[in-house]
């Protein structure tokens, strides 16, 4: 039987002390239109941050409109004047995306609370350096070989068999995001331990969202989810308290258009 999955909206407390807020407010109707904000961020709870156009009427804000039960001038004004203060963007296929929706999504099951469990288990773990981490993968890697007797080779199925369980095993470090121990290593030698988090959780965001599946999680976020991540860097952010990187934090801005590069 599946996990059942809740979702939930989380607001700051200084949710109407935001900027962008303040500013929607002072516009006609502006009440008006952080409702119709909230309502946005509700309907798009379940595909974090993204709201599709199924193209059933002219353009989105029309579907949106009748999505949201609300009129639809409101609802063109406040998009218009989101995207204007930088907080959603509207994509190439009319899609919007509400890009400060990670900060706010609340999900999780049974198998997502273990997978989050054993993630902080790893980080404890390699928290030292990575050369640590290495040095004892290798130890027990040695160990392993000394105990375990050779296997007599079968013909051509042994020898398959024989090469699939000296494969590594892969760990799962998000509901849709699995590597190896090795390759996660590498990966935080590459951009740090902050930097490997976010590029899983960009990854993992888009994989949920648009159900793509990689032969190789590790290799699709060496190919373009890297990239988006020193992306969101150059436009600035929260720093990272660790190494002086900058994280801003929300939900994968752009991912849509790298997945559809790639």
């Amino acid at each position: 039987m599946p996990d059942k999955r809740y979702y939930w909206l989380k607001l700051k407390e200084d949710f109407f002390d935001e900027k962008y807020i303040k500013a929607l407010r002072k516009l006609p109707q502006g009440d008006s239109q952080v409702i119709v904000y909230l309502k946005m961020q509700l309907k798009s709870l379940k595909t974090e941050g993204i709201i599709n156009y199924e193209g059933i009427l002219p353009d989105c804000i029309s579907e949106l409109a009748l999505a949201l039960d609300e009129d639809e001038n409101v609802v063109r004004l406040t998009v218009e004047a989101l995207i204007r203060f930088g907080v959603v963007e509207r994509l190439e296929n009319d899609t919007l995306y509400m890009l400060a929706m990670q900060q706010l999504i609340g999900s999780e099951t049974q198998t997502a609370a273990r997978v989050r469990k054993h993630r902080e288990n790893i980080a404890l773990q390699c928290n030292a350096t990575v050369t640590k981490c290495n040095t004892e993968k290798e130890i027990r890697e040695k160990r392993v070989e000394k105990d375990t007797p050779p296997t007599p080779s079968k013909g051509a199925d042994g020898a398959k068999k024989q090469t699939e369980k000296s494969k590594p095993e892969k760990i799962q470090f998000a509901e849709f995001v699995s590597m190896t121990n090795d390759e996660y290593t590498s990966l935080v030698a590459k951009v740090g331990e902050q930097g490997a988090k976010r590029c899983i959780e960009i990854l993992d965001n888009y994989k949920g969202s648009s159900g793509k599946k990689y032969s190789s999680d590790y290799r699709a976020i060496l190919n373009w989810t890297i990239a988006r991540y020193e992306e969101e860097l150059h436009k600035g952010g929260k720093t990272n308290g660790n190494d002086g990187s900058k994280d801003v934090g929300t939900a994968d801005t752009e991912h849509s258009k790298y997945a559809i590069e790639f």
